[in-house]
């Protein structure tokens, strides 16, 4: 159903009292509902939502509860599926830069000199399909030379430490304030063979402060909230890469970050990686 910006809320409500296993809020072009840049409205001004309920509820109530609210309701029945096989189905090894790969189950990589990280999509933020994590994976096969020391902030699944290590890094910090992330970054970490070189750590618990890489892909605000502790967590000389972030938020995430001597940002499909140095004392 479409509705307006102000009954939104209250349409989403309803969804859910109405029994409701999911609620999707999506702007009539179908661009994903994303982190607001600072000052903007969180919402469009018209918003298409999205309902799922399950196959025993009985939709006719449904339908007359929403009508009643002078909503105009479409809906469709959706036939069960081994969704993780559809899922799965729609991947094929992706590569990154001039080496690195990621490969999910039942594919292969036949390239000389191949980097190949084996993770299938998961719970778990980052896969590579994103732009975000992409130009972070593009990153660090350019720039790790070997024996590095590096921090994951914001690990998610996992991804990009594991290509970090596969690439030649010699110490990895991981840390994420999602347990279920955490998780998914164990398991891959062990299928990758990398979990003997990988710390795991949680946001409560003290980050040194002496890595040669921070790597953050999370998100602009949470950037900002926390750029004095990741700030601190880079050596003298260290590097910076930063992504999660929208175009727009750019310059308000490296105003935050005062000790980091900023290169140009790199932006696709209006997503942005930021990349820097802590300047040699």
């Amino acid at each position: 159903m479409t509705v307006s910006q102000d009954a939104a809320d209250d349409v989403e409500r309803c969804c859910w009292e109405l029994g409701a296993v999911s609620v999707t809020m999506m702007d009539d072009s179908g661009i994903d509902l994303l982190e607001p840049a600072p000052g903007e409205t969180p919402l469009w001004e018209t918003v298409r939502l999205s309902a799922m309920f399950e196959e025993e509820v009985e939709i006719e109530p449904v339908l007359v509860t929403l009508q009643a609210l002078g909503l105009a309701v479409q809906y469709e029945s959706i036939r069960d599926q081994a969704w993780e096989r559809v899922w799965m189905s729609r991947f094929q090894p992706m590569k990154f830069g001039h080496r690195l790969w990621i490969c999910p189950t039942g594919h292969s990589v036949d390239e000389p000199n191949a980097v190949v990280v084996d993770l299938d999509p998961g719970l778990a933020f980052g896969t590579g399909t994103h732009a975000t994590t992409a130009l972070c994976l593009e990153w660090l096969d350019m720039a790790i030379q070997g024996g590095e020391k590096l921090l994951d902030y914001g690990c998610g699944s996992g991804i990009l430490m594991i290509a970090a290590v596969k690439l030649g890094a010699g110490a990895i910090v991981a840390i994420d304030n999602d347990p279920q992330a955490l998780t998914a970054a164990h398991q891959n970490a062990a299928r990758n063979h990398v979990d003997d070189v990988v710390n795991f750590i949680g946001v409560g618990q003290n980050v040194e402060t002496d890595f040669d890489v921070v790597v953050a892909n999370i998100l602009a605000d949470p950037l900002v909230t926390l750029s004095t502790k990741i700030e601190n967590a880079l050596k003298s000389g260290g590097r910076l890469v930063l992504s999660g972030i929208m175009e727009s938020q750019a310059d308000w995430v490296m105003g935050s970050y005062q000790n980091i001597q900023f290169d140009e940002p790199v932006i696709r499909d209006g997503w942005v990686r930021l990349t820097g140095r802590r300047p040699v004392e």
